[in-house]
This record gives structure tokens, sequence and C-alpha cells, in this order.
């Protein structure tokens, strides 16, 4: 029996904040996706999704209470989008560093590709199986079977010299067995209790794992899933070691030829893999463990080289990959705690800050609580976390009793805080500038990760604070300049504002007899003079409010109600007889956001225009809305506007959002879109573009979400 004991919660517990390591092959071509502006977040998801570890590791920090998702997200696609595309890189390339450094011996490297090829087996065997079964959740089984060997990994990566006479047995039963008598506990129930931690994803999945060494008399009348995994993994079991099928083996869920199409179709799957990976493929035509772990040492040295040449090393610690920080407190905690979260697997921070009242404070910043609710004093010698502050060094804590010396309450609260048996506290700050303290919340078994990890993690801190001196400098110098230019600017706009006011109240007039013109029953026709005069009206706004358009008040918009009531109208007055279809895909019930009507009506307005123009003959254009996505901590609506267009080409799509860029001939190029991202940004709103997977373009707007308690 291992010294660390019996219990699946004693290994995961050891193994909460470790990183577990991918096949080099990944991560190479993890950071040619992530560096080439050509590349889609389609790409970075295919690719993430063919490995066990990172998918993970992706759905462990988006569901985690740093992050604060309402719903749990159980789909790898849509955990990449909440977190977005450069902390999924930042992570990807933070991983594969520290697995250069690790330097891991040639037996590993090469049980991370067995293991990584056999789940990948898996994983698509189970998938086209559930699809020959019509099984209603084909995406669960690919997870499964992905996460079927999920506890091998770890072992591995915990105990490799003890677990390296355990692997590669003539059978898989055979591991399980000497698992339990060297351990206490077999990878399968080991696995099944990890993923019972993660709360996004089906107990179903959980139990698949389970229960995916058991016979097939056993495994009658369970749950289908767990039928699918057993089978699959049989299956994978031979096709990664010898790349065809065991023709003695028989299904007991689907008939022969469907068995026949399963293999047609995995093998046309992993053969792609490979090719992605630039691993030959030989004998066969099936992917197997020999050929996936061939030539190791050379794969490993052109990842460093990759690491090396791009100067990768200092794009964790660049300005750039830290220039969302804004001036708050508590948007600087979730920063923080969402980052450690995805790159060091770090679950629990705290951030202590010089109270803004009193110096002689620091105020304690927690991710469960919007407001701070305790402050401790600087005055206290006895703190380790106050020593850490002060004296700017790392410090751990621990409550326990030593050499007479007993843990002061006041760092005994912080641990209870975290909910952790020690914690770790790193002084935040850069250079002679010292801003407070991070406190992370640590078991004993993590301490020596923790440990082996500080110099990155002090790194990375060093760098956040950086930015955030950087930042509180740049406001307040701000705050000091522009007096004469914005004197200058409202004296224009006041000529401006009087030359366009009277042929507007010309127009306005005129739709006044026109509207009078109209006989009574022609109630459609009022409707649509109706939104032309308060279309007018919002361009006499617009005018007169050109210069506070920035401090203009939000109020409460209805959303779905504007898209419907704006979007068709618009379509009408600019198709210029193109025939123009709309694909509603709204959410079920309306929700209020903050902005002004005007605002969000040229917002629509500019996205609808480009959208129709991006199409040359006949269009169609989908219009979707989703009411609540969590990013960042902040909660926004959501609404896109997709075309069938050619898209948006890479250099372009880099200036897309400043004014002067566009893909359209004619004046005031590209100016629409530049007006939408000032105004989103006047209302900390965000827009980004999108490459639809069947062609053309798609631009998502979030705005903030008005919520009533």
């Amino acid at each position: 029996m291992h010294e660390i004991g019996s219990s699946p919660k004693a290994i995961i517990e050891s193994m909460e904040m470790g990183w577990l390591p991918s096949p080099p092959h990944i991560f190479s071509k993890l950071l040619d996706i992530s560096h080439d502006p050509d590349s889609s977040i389609g790409e970075l998801v295919d690719l993430i999704s063919t490995d066990a570890a990172l998918t993970g590791k992706l759905l462990m920090a988006v569901n985690s209470a740093a992050f604060a998702i309402s719903q749990p997200v159980d789909n790898l696609r849509h955990a990449v989008t909440l977190l977005g595309h450069d902390l999924v890189k930042t992570m990807v390339l933070t991983s594969s560093i520290q697995q250069l450094f690790a330097g891991l011996i040639n037996s590993r490297k090469i049980n991370i590709c067995n293991a990584w090829l056999d789940s990948l087996y898996c994983a698509m065997f189970a998938r086209q199986i559930a699809h020959a079964l019509n099984y209603e959740h084909p995406q669960n089984a690919y997870l499964a079977g992905l996460l079927h060997d999920y506890g091998q990994i770890v072992f591995d990566a915990k105990f490799h010299e003890q677990y390296a006479d355990i692997l590669d047995p003539e059978t898989e039963d055979y591991i399980d067995h000497k698992e339990i008598s060297q351990f206490g506990v077999g990878h399968t129930e080991l696995g099944a209790c990890i993923i019972e931690q993660w709360p996004s994803l089906s107990p179903a999945i959980a139990d698949a794992v389970r229960f995916h060494h058991h016979e097939e008399e056993e495994l009658k009348g369970c749950d289908i899933l767990c039928q699918i995994v057993a089978e699959a993994s049989q299956i994978a079991w031979h096709w990664s070691r010898s790349g065809r099928a065991d023709v003695k083996w028989r299904s007991a869920l689907i008939d022969e030829e469907q068995l026949k199409s399963v293999y047609g179709q995995v093998k046309e799957k992993v053969s792609k893999v490979a090719a992605t990976l630039g691993v030959p493929v030989t004998g066969s035509g099936c992917l197997t463990r020999d050929q996936f772990s061939k030539d190791l040492e050379k794969i490993t040295i052109r990842l460093g080289s990759k690491i090396r040449d791009a100067s990768l090393i200092n794009v964790v610690n660049s300005e750039e990959t830290h220039s969302t920080i804004t001036n708050s407190p508590r948007s600087l905690l979730l920063k923080i705690a969402q980052e450690l979260q995805l790159i060091f697997s770090i679950s629990d921070v705290a951030l202590l800050l010089p109270d803004v009242e009193n110096g002689n404070f620091l105020t304690l910043y927690e991710l469960n609580h919007i407001q701070p609710v305790s402050k401790f004093s600087v005055d206290n010698n006895n703190s380790k976390i106050i020593r850490s502050y002060l004296e700017k060094i790392n410090l751990w804590i621990e409550p326990e009793k030593k050499d007479g010396a007993i843990t002061p309450i006041s760092d005994r609260q912080i641990i209870r805080r975290l909910n952790h048996e020690i914690a770790f506290s790193l002084p935040f700050g850069y250079g002679d500038h010292v801003f407070g303290a991070v406190v992370i919340g640590s078991s004993k078994a993590q301490k020596k990760y923790l440990t082996n990890q500080v110099n990155f993690i002090s790194s990375y801190l060093k760098n956040i604070a950086n930015t955030w001196l950087k930042n509180s400098r740049q406001l307040k110098q701000q705050a000091f300049e522009g007096d004469s230019k914005r004197e200058q600017d409202q004296k224009d706009i006041d000529k401006l504002v009087h030359e366009i006011s009277n042929p507007l109240g010309v127009i306005g007039n005129y739709i006044d007899i026109l509207k009078g013109n109209l006989k009574s029953d022609g109630e459609e026709n009022n409707k649509e003079i109706k939104i032309l005069k308060e279309e007018l009206q919002r361009i006499g706004n617009i005018v007169l409010n050109f210069k506070d358009a920035k401090n203009s008040e939000s109020q409460s918009v209805f959303l779905n109600d504007e898209l419907k009531t704006c979007i068709p109208l618009y379509v009408q007055s600019i198709s210029s007889g193109k025939e123009v279809q709309i694909k509603w895909s709204l959410d079920a019930s309306d929700t209020e956001i903050q902005i002004t009507r005007d605002g969000l009506r040229q917002i629509i307005l500019n996205l609808v225009k480009n959208a129709v123009e991006a199409q040359p003959s006949s269009a169609e254009i989908t219009v979707s809305s989703h009411h609540f996505v969590n990013i960042d901590g902040a909660v926004f609506a959501q609404f896109s506007i997709a075309d069938r267009g050619r898209g948006v080409d890479a250099i372009t799509r880099q200036q897309l959002f400043s004014p002067l860029t566009s893909t359209k001939e004619g004046t005031n190029r590209g100016l629409g879109l530049s007006v939408v991202t000032e105004i989103l940004s006047s209302f900390n709103g965000k827009i980004k573009y999108m490459e639809n997977e069947g062609g053309g373009a798609s631009f998502e707007v979030l705005i903030p979400l008005s919520l009533k308690p």
C-alpha cells in the first residue's frame, strides 16, 4: 500500500493543483494554432478536445468559483468561448513551458502518448456507437470515452515509478487489480470520483468511467452510456496497439454492418488527427502506440525550439497579456483568480490591499463576497501574511503550534475563509512598489507543487502588479489632459448641430403631412411612418448629444423587442430590391439591458447594413440572442447578427474595429464598426468578430444586464 493511504479523496487532494501532462505533439500544434492569425477558435477546440488532461483542466477552470458561472458548462466550445481565446492561449503556452521545464523522462512521455491514444480511440468509438444507436447525447459518449482512463493519467503523473510496473499487461482488468493492491483504489474508481467533483458533467459520465471494465452480463439493464463506453474501451484497447479490429470480438449493441461502418469512420477521423499533428501513419493506415510515440525526443526538442525562437516565455509576462486590468480591486482579484485557476490549477485565492480610508489596515477581497467584509491591521508583527506584505517575501502559513508559537487569529481567519488547511502568501507588487499580498489556499499535500511553481507564480503576479501600477498612473494623467481640445470640439459641434437641425425639421414636417394623407385603414403604413418618425428623432438626438455620447446615461431596454422591431424595417430600407431572409433564434424570454435605445438601434443598423451588403445577390442573416453570459465575473446579454458572405481576411481582421478599415469599396469605409465599438464602450459593452462554420461573418455583441433583486 502506498503511504498516501487508500482513499481516492487523498489522491485527488494531492493532485488538485498539479498539472497533468500531454503529448508534446499536442502542445506543438496548439502553439502553431494560437499564433496563426488565420486560425479559429474551432481549430483550438478541436485539438484540445482530443486531450483528456487539457479538456479536464478547461472544464474545471470555467466551472470554478473564480468564474462564477451560474449554469454549469459541459461543452468545451462554450467553455473556450467564455474563457476567451487569449486566456486559453496563455493556458496552453504556460502548460507547455511547465511540461518542457519539468524534464519528463522518456518512460513518462511514452505513457502519456499511450494514454492519449487510448483515450482518443475510446472517445471516437463511443461517439460513433452512440450515433449508431441514436443515443440522444453522443457528446456525453465522446467525453466519457475521452475521460475513461483519466485515473491512469493521474496515477502516472503522481506515482510514475510505482505505476510503471503496473501498466501494459495482457488485459485492462489486470491493471485495475494491481492498482487496488498497490494504491487501495483502481483507476476506474479514481477517475469517476474526480469527474463527480465537476458539477458541469452528467453523473452518467462518471458511472460510465467507473464501470467500463465490467463484464457484459453485469452491465445489462444499466444506463446505456455505461455499455457504450465499455464496448468502446475494448475496441480502443486493440486498435491503439495493432491498428486494426480484433476479428474475434463481437458487439452486443450494434450489428456487424454497423460495426464495420463505425470502424471506417473512426479510422478516417483518427487519420485526420494524425495528419494535423504531423504523425506519419503506416501499415494498416491506423495510428498505433508505436507510431505515435516514435521520435519523442525530436518532437520535444522541436517544441522547445518553438518556445525559445518565438520568445514565448516573455509572452506570459507581457503587458498585452494583462492589458484588460481595470482600476477596481474586485476586477483585479477576479482576473488573478481566473488566470491562476486556468494556468496553475490554483482554485482558492484572496487579495489584501491597503484600505482606501485608513492605510494602517489591509482590506481582504474574497471571491465569495462582492464587497470586502474584513480588514486587518498592518501593526501585527505575529502575522506571517502581514510580514509577507511588509518584508516582500513569500511565506507559508500553517495554523499549528510550533516551538510554542501559535499562528495569530488573523492568519487563521484568512485560511478558514479559503477553506484550506494552510496558505501561501506572496507579496503583490513591482520593484519597490508593494501594493498588498495574494494569499493562496492549499493543502499539505499540495505544498510541494506550489513551492516548485513559485518562480512562475511570482513572475506572473509581478507583471500583473506592473500593469496595475501603470493603469493607475495613466488614469491620473488623463484627468488633467485635453481641456483646450474639448473646448474647440464643442465649438465645432455647436456649428454642426445648427446646420443639421433645420433640414431635419423640414423632413419631420413632411412625414407628418404624409401621415395625414394616408387612409385610416393603413395600419401597417402608419406603423412604418411611426418608426420613420422615431428614426428621424434618433438622428436628431445623435446630433444633439454627439459630444456627450460617451457620458449618456443608460436606460432599461428590452433586447428581443428592439431586435424584432428594428431589424425587419432596416432590412427593408437597405435591401435595394435584394431578397433578404431573416432567420431568428432568440432567447425564449426577453431581458432588460443597460444602454440607450438610440445607441442600441445605431448598433443594430450598422451590423444589419454590413450583413446585407456583404452578400452580393440574395441574402440571409441570422439573428440570435442569449440572455445570460458570464464573462470575467460580469453578466451580459448577448446577441449576434450573422451573414453568409465571404467573411473578413486576416489582415483586415486585425484592424476591423478601427475607423477607415473595411472590406467594402466607397467612402466612409469602416466607420460603422468603429462607431459600434465606441457606443458599446460607453456602456461597458463588447463586440467581437467570428467566422461561421458554413462561411460568412458573425458579429457578437455583449451588453451589461440589468439584474434586479
